[in-house]
């Protein structure tokens, strides 16, 4: 089944179940190219978080051709910033980002580490 798109205030994208999330102002002209790889690669991922969606957001080789205007993008939108957070809320419910998690416990425990060395 395909998924259904809903274009919402914050975030960059993020596939949720049968539900993708895409930041509304994707849907400008300026970003059109950046909205189709984005869509592209979240059609990609399962309803389910596995492996191989945790593979590829952490390779992420199909946003190279557009990896200069995602971070112009990021840039103009500080509500976009909300995507490296660990945990945020979507429609009521707390959804959590397994790569964010890894990353965040790594930085911590780096940071901790640096602390006690």
């Amino acid at each position: 089944m395909k998924p259904e798109i809903k274009y919402v205030n914050y975030g960059i994208a993020c596939r949720i179940g049968g539900k993708v999330y895409l930041n509304k102002r994707l849907k400008k002209k300026e970003w059109k190219k950046l909205h189709d790889v984005i869509l592209t690669h979240e059609l990609s991922h399962s309803e389910g978080f596995n492996k191989k969606d945790f593979v590829s957001d952490l390779n992420n080789f199909d946003l190279e051709p557009v990896k200069l205007d995602y971070y112009r993008f990021v840039k103009k939108n500080p509500t976009t910033w909300i995507e490296y957070l660990p945990f945020w809320f979507y429609e009521g419910d707390i959804v959590f980002s397994p790569g964010m998690i890894g990353l965040w416990a790594f930085v911590i425990a780096l940071t901790v580490l640096g602390i006690i060395f």
